[in-house]
C-alpha cells in the first residue's frame, strides 16, 4: 500500500499546496475500487483469508470472541438483514470509530476538504457496487433493486471508511475497516453481528 505524506498545515481549500495527498488518495481509491471483485464470491465456501480477513476485523474492532458465520446465498443475507438486530455495542464500535479518524482527517486536511474527499470514494465505491450488483445478483434469483441498493450501500460505506483510514493518517496494517474493506476486496460482502455471531455472504 502506498505510504502518503501529508503537510504540516493545509491551505485554503484544505489540501497540500505540493502533495495534494487528498487528491492522490482519491485517485488510487479509484483505481483500486475500479478493480475490487465487488460481490463475485458470494455463497462460496469462505478461504483461509477470508476467514483471517474478518477475525481481523472483529478482534481491530474490540470483538475477539465473535463467530462468523458464513451464509450461503442473497436469500439468506436478505433474511439477516431483515431482522434488524445488530449488535448496539458493535454499531458503537464502528461509530467511534470512524469518528476518531474523521476527526484525524479534518485535522490533517481541513473539515471541508476531507468531507468532500470521503463522499468522492464512496461515491465511486457505490457506482462500482451497483454495477456489479446488478450483473451478479440476478444470477442468485435476487433481481430486487432494493436489496442491490442495500448491498452498494454497504460497500459505499465501507470504501468511506477505508478512506478515512488512509486521509487521517492511521496505519492501515492495524486498523479494523482496512480488514473490512479486504472482505469486499474479496468478493464477499459482511453484513452484520447479531448476537456476537457475525454474518457474512
Amino acid at each position: 500500500m502506498r505510504a502518503y505524506q501529508f503537510c504540516d498545515a493545509p491551505v485554503r481549500r484544505g489540501f497540500c499546496r505540493m502533495t495534494d495527498p487528498a487528491r492522490l488518495i482519491l485517485s488510487d481509491l479509484a483505481a483500486e475500487f475500479a478493480e475490487t471483485p465487488w460481490f463475485a464470491r458470494l455463497g462460496e465456501k469462505p478461504t483461509d483469508a477470508d476467514r483471517r480477513s474478518a477475525a481481523d476485523y472483529c478482534a481491530k474492532l474490540g470483538f475477539r470472541r465473535t463467530v462468523q458465520v458464513w451464509l450461503h446465498d442473497l436469500g439468506a443475507a436478505e433474511g439477516v438483514l431483515q431482522r434488524g438486530d445488530e449488535m448496539p455495542e458493535w454499531q458503537r464500535a464502528e461509530r467511534d470509530a470512524a469518528a476518531a479518524l474523521t476527526r484525524a482527517a479534518a485535522s490533517a486536511l481541513g473539515e471541508t476538504a476531507a468531507n468532500e474527499a470521503v463522499n468522492r470514494a464512496m461515491l465511486t465505491a457505490s457506482d462500482a457496487a451497483m454495477l456489479a450488483a446488478r450483473r451478479l445478483f440476478p444470477a442468485q434469483g435476487r433481481s430486487d433493486e432494493a436489496l442491490m441498493r442495500v448491498a452498494a450501500g454497504a460497500a459505499a460505506r465501507t470504501a468511506g471508511e477505508y478512506a478515512l483510514v488512509l486521509l487521517g493518517g492511521a496505519d492501515p496494517a492495524s486498523h479494523a475497516f482496512v480488514a473490512k474493506q479486504r472482505l469486499f476486496a474479496a468478493g464477499r460482502w459482511p453484513l452484520v453481528t447479531v448476537e456476537d455471531q457475525f454474518a457474512l455472504l
